[in-house]
């Protein structure tokens, strides 16, 4: 049987560990998750999917506040006699001294074909640059973040209104079965590791606040990829009369050159197409919109509430 140590944290983690719990072919020995942190507005302390699982298992389970130069945790954990460690969406740097602890390797799943889009935020960087396809990629861990080698990847397609949200549904979906028959693949040498082409590499974007407010002087189909890339956070959003108007839902299409002279630019139009935002180039079609702190509607019943939007300018509210 196949031991390992399991360091993971969203809910994604709970379903990998369930699986892993109904399989004969291995034996969690212990897990390690986020301490437990205060959510929403009465801060009530919630424990992690991983860790409420866990303990319905009887699957020993660590929350440590930090893991280096934590020599209390690294000495508890270390009584384990485990063949692998698991990774994902931890939220912690892994020091070389639990790196070195697994009998055969430290494994990570990462969300994109490295070396491209390495660092934190691979599914967004896959939509902001309009790919078509991502991938999973299975990787041994070093201190290097995403650079050591490769166990094997699977491919995943983006269509075309596949937001963060739904890629990362997606990506629930596949990594945890695919984790556990590469898992077994490598541990009876079927597959061989290989390394990444460092000339190849490229890095995910960061995430600036400039990005979430819409410019319509750029393209319709630039702030339809943006869209995608921020929701469901931090949003896509414009200016309504002081307030924010966050784009839910949209879409984006061709404006024919010798009717958008007729209209000007940033202006709210209503037509055949729908709802739409005049753009540098083609039109943004407005499907669900929401102000900043109320409820996401539909835009024709945004637009029984606010009648004004229709020829409303938002270079006005700039």
């Amino acid at each position: 049987m196949i031991k390992i140590w399991f360091f993971w944290t969203p809910e994604l983690a709970k379903n990998v560990l369930e699986d892993i719990c109904d399989s004969n072919r291995f034996e969690v020995c212990f897990a390690v998750t986020q301490a437990d942190k205060p959510v929403w507005r009465w801060l009530e302390i919630k424990e992690s999917p991983v860790k409420a699982y866990s303990k319905e298992k009887s699957i020993p389970v660590y929350s440590p506040e930090k893991i280096r130069n934590n020599n209390e945790f690294i000495d508890e954990i270390n009584k384990y006699e485990a063949d692998y460690f698991i990774v994902v969406a931890y939220g912690k740097i892994m020091p070389n001294e639990i790196l070195e602890m697994p009998k055969k390797m430290c494994i990570n799943v990462h969300g994109s074909i490295l070396p491209k889009y390495r660092w934190a935020s691979p599914i967004q960087s896959a939509l902001m640059a309009w790919d078509k396809v991502t991938w999973v990629t299975i990787m041994k861990m070093s201190e290097w973040m995403d650079e050591w080698d490769i166990i094997d990847i699977l491919e995943i397609w983006i269509d075309k209104f596949d937001t963060s949200e739904l890629l990362y549904e997606k990506f629930q979906k596949v990594s945890w079965r695919f984790l556990i028959d590469t898992l077994d693949k490598l541990d009876k040498w079927v597959i061989q590791a290989k390394k990444q082409d460092n000339s190849l590499a490229t890095y995910c974007k960061k995430i600036n606040k400039e990005d979430w407010l819409a410019d319509f002087n750029k393209s319709a189909e630039i702030l339809f990829n943006l869209w995608k890339w921020l929701t469901p956070w931090p949003w896509l959003y414009t200016q309504y009369k002081d307030k924010k108007l966050i784009i839910v839902e949209c879409d984006y299409d061709l404006l024919l050159s010798d009717i958008a002279v007729s209209y000007d630019l940033w202006e709210v139009i209503v037509s055949d197409k729908g709802i739409w935002i005049v753009c540098s180039d083609w039109i943004l079609i407005l499907k669900k919109i929401k102000l900043e702190w109320k409820k996401a509607q539909d835009i024709n019943d945004f637009i029984n509430w606010y009648k004004d939007l229709i020829w409303y300018n938002f270079l006005c509210s700039i």
